[in-house]
């Protein structure tokens, strides 16, 4: 019986690890995000704000994975029209950057 216990006991903390880890840990909230951004684009108060605006409406979307790509597409491309010439090409920078890491 101990060992039946034991058993079922080491299965559940398994389970736990494994959905821990598929989640990716915290997800990051869109103030978060244009925080960070901030900090490599220098926005100003006005750009925060729209930004912040356009990542809150995209998060709260309900989308599948296949229109996920779509969607942050046309989400990086109304940022984009948001930015100087100078951040724009930051943020191309940033974008290739992520690409690179990510493959």
């Amino acid at each position: 019986m101990k060992k039946i216990l034991f058993l079922a006991l080491m299965a559940v903390m398994c389970f736990q690890t494994i959905d821990a880890q598929r989640k990716g840990g915290e997800k990051r909230t869109p103030e978060q995000v244009v925080e960070n951004w901030d900090k490599k684009l220098d926005l100003t108060d006005e750009q925060e704000k729209q930004i912040t605006d356009l990542y809150k409406d995209f998060f709260n979307q309900k989308v599948s994975r296949e229109e996920r790509k779509a969607k942050m597409d046309e989400l990086n491309s109304k940022i984009s029209s948001l930015l100087t010439d100078n951040q724009k090409a930051k943020f191309e920078k940033m974008k290739s950057e992520k690409r690179k890491r990510t493959k």
